[in-house]
């Protein structure tokens, strides 16, 4: 998945193209740097009003010239490390693992 940054009103936007060229665009919530790794807390900006949305966590592969590279945290031991990161720094959201 490749990214361009936009600004928006509270939030910064990424767009993201999944490997069938379909674009998505989601709010990021919240960033943190661990281990040497930088990982981004982002929602789907379709659904940012919603009272309860899914949360993703990116990892970030690459920065190049315009574009940065992310992919989806799924290995469990480093998503369940991440998201309890998150969880202790987030003040303005609520974290939740549903398991």
């Amino acid at each position: 998945m490749s990214d361009r940054f936009e600004e928006a009103d509270e939030f910064e936007i990424v767009t993201m193209t999944d490997e069938d060229g379909t674009e998505v665009e989601f709010s990021i919530i919240d960033h943190l740097a661990c281990g040497g790794e930088r990982y981004l807390l982002v929602v789907e900006t379709e659904g940012m009003d919603e009272e309860e949305t899914d949360a993703l966590i990116l990892k970030e592969l690459s920065i190049n010239t315009d574009d940065v590279t992310y992919e989806l945290v799924e290995d469990d031991a480093e998503f369940d490390r991440i998201a309890d990161l998150f969880a202790q720094k987030g003040e303005e959201y609520e974290v939740r693992i549903d398991q």
